[in-house]
């Protein structure tokens, strides 16, 4: 139960101090394993809507291209590259 309650306290964004208080830590360790795991989770989430949001967008566009039109695919970072 004490493991649940320290991961929900990271994911609200308690401080390192505020669960050692919480839960008698006394070393900073324990807190900061926590706190990173749901920081690395919570970037790969808005990492992962990022990537939902694009392909919404190109999704939309596609939609709006004539059928019998070639569809080439030119990514942003490709087109600064030289020949």
């Amino acid at each position: 139960m004490r493991k649940a309650r320290a991961e929900v306290a990271a994911y609200s964004e308690c401080t390192e101090a505020q669960m050692m208080a919480m839960f008698g830590w006394r070393d900073h360790k324990m807190p900061a394993l926590y706190i990173a795991k749901a920081n690395r989770d919570k970037l790969a989430i808005s990492g992962m809507e990022k990537i939902e949001a694009y392909d919404q967008m190109e999704n939309t566009a596609d939609l709006a291209m004539p059928i019998d039109q070639n569809r080439i695919v030119t990514f942003e970072s490709n087109r600064r590259k030289k020949p």
